[in-house]
């Protein structure tokens, strides 16, 4: 038997305290929630499979804690390919041209009628309003040479949109046109080089002579084009319009790219 000089060793006098007060009735629900708290792992899911689409994420007969880290995982990984995903929209370029520059007429001929031929329109460093690789200012644009350089292999919204202004607003405008055959004006999208052998997309405006144009309007692009890293672009036009033309206020040459998958 162990014995002790100690006097009181290791106790302390003390009182006992008084619980704290009842609530009053209506602070006391019937029948009182959580009476009993059971292990998550001894309690069982047997309702219907959970499942999203074609992926079961709580089988029957799975226990609770299971079931929770099931949800919280499948949920965390949706979260995380919504967000990669919503990178592929914050790579992109867009650049516009207001007012536009000058484009000189060149000789109506079926050589000059191939927009591959053309003239590449440069943007200038104030021309360009974003250049975006996962939401990060990047270099894709060469001013000097009007080369767009695709960032990521992926799949491309590609747009541009012109709006020129015939310079002389009297008579026909465009229609003034001095050529009888082939007045146009093209804008394409192409491999770069003394002439684009790959043309992605394009648009001509065919101008007729005696008939009213005041203006050209072109709106186009590539929806969806698979792009590799490293691919070369350039946006071109060709005035075959047999009439000089000089930039003016409000009128706009814009080019959008986006990747979206």
């Amino acid at each position: 038997m162990a014995v002790t000089k100690c006097k009181n060793c290791g106790c302390q006098d003390s009182f006992l305290t008084s619980p704290a007060p009842c609530p009053t009735p209506a602070g006391c629900p019937n029948p009182e929630p959580c009476s009993e708290v059971f292990d998550a792992q001894c309690t069982i899911y047997s309702g219907t499979a959970i499942a999203c689409n074609n992926t079961t994420i709580v089988p029957v007969n799975t226990d609770i804690a299971v079931a929770l880290r099931n949800l919280n995982t499948y949920y965390c990984n949706s979260v995380t390919a919504l967000q990669n995903a919503q990178g592929l929209f914050d790579t992109a370029f867009r650049a516009s041209l207001t007012p536009t520059i000058n484009v000189n007429t060149v000789a109506a001929s079926l050589t000059n009628s191939n927009v591959s031929n053309g003239v590449v329109i440069l943007f200038a460093t104030g021309n360009i309003e974003y250049q975006i690789v996962d939401n990060t200012t990047t270099s894709q644009y060469n001013t000097g040479t009007g080369v767009w350089t695709c960032p990521q292999t992926g799949k491309y919204d590609i747009n541009y949109n012109v709006y020129l202004t015939c310079p002389d607003q009297t008579g026909f405008g465009w229609g003034n046109t001095p050529t009888t055959t082939g007045a146009a004006y093209s804008i394409a999208l192409t491999s770069p080089g003394v002439s684009g052998t790959t043309v992605y997309c394009a648009d001509t405006y065919t101008i007729v002579k005696g008939v009213f144009a005041s203006r050209i309007y072109l709106t186009g692009g590539i929806q969806g084009k698979t792009i590799t890293a490293g691919t070369q672009i350039v946006l071109r036009h060709q005035n075959m319009t047999g009439i000089n033309y000089t930039g003016i206020s409000g009128d706009n040459i814009d080019l959008a790219i986006r990747r979206v998958g």
